[in-house]
């Protein structure tokens, strides 16, 4: 693959020492983890679209697809779609959206590679929109995925 022609834009660019994801990564900010591994990070989103929305990033540091080699973009993907089977199982959803963004044009806030996994109900369909969960609520739900990606291992 040649080199992209240019960098993507994001005014969320930090350095990766301020990152919000690495500092998740190395646990000097707090999550709800659902799932880790040695590459990888999954945790559920602090503004999700639906109970169980998470995000699966790679720890090492790299702010869009460009900043990762195919073997890292397969890997980041086989963890999605694991992930995505305990969050279903988790929240009975009866359907899921994979999204990945890359720059401030598409959506991307925080400018470290993510896949965002949002289980959808038949009676949400068409619906999205942010939400805001209880601590409660997210630890519970936290726990409940946690238990459905064990159980597949």
């Amino acid at each position: 693959m040649n080199n992209p022609p240019r960098r993507i834009y994001n005014s969320a660019s930090v350095p990766q020492e301020e990152c919000v994801f690495c500092k998740i990564v190395d646990g000097r900010l707090p999550s709800y983890r659902v799932y880790e591994d040695e590459h990888h990070v999954a945790f559920l989103d602090i503004n999700p679209f639906s109970a169980g929305h998470t995000l699966v990033c790679p720890k090492r540091h790299g702010e869009t697809l460009w900043d990762m080699d195919e073997r890292e973009i397969a890997e980041v993907f086989k963890v999605a779609s694991k992930v995505s089977m305990g969050v279903v199982y988790a929240t009975n959803a009866d359907g899921f959206r994979i999204m990945q963004n890359n720059g401030e044009a598409a959506n991307q806030a925080v400018a470290h590679i993510h896949v965002h996994v949002i289980p959808n109900k038949l009676e949400d369909k068409g619906r999205f929109n942010r939400m805001k969960l209880s601590d409660k609520e997210m630890a519970e739900v936290a726990e409940s995925i946690k238990a459905e990606i064990a159980k597949l291992a």
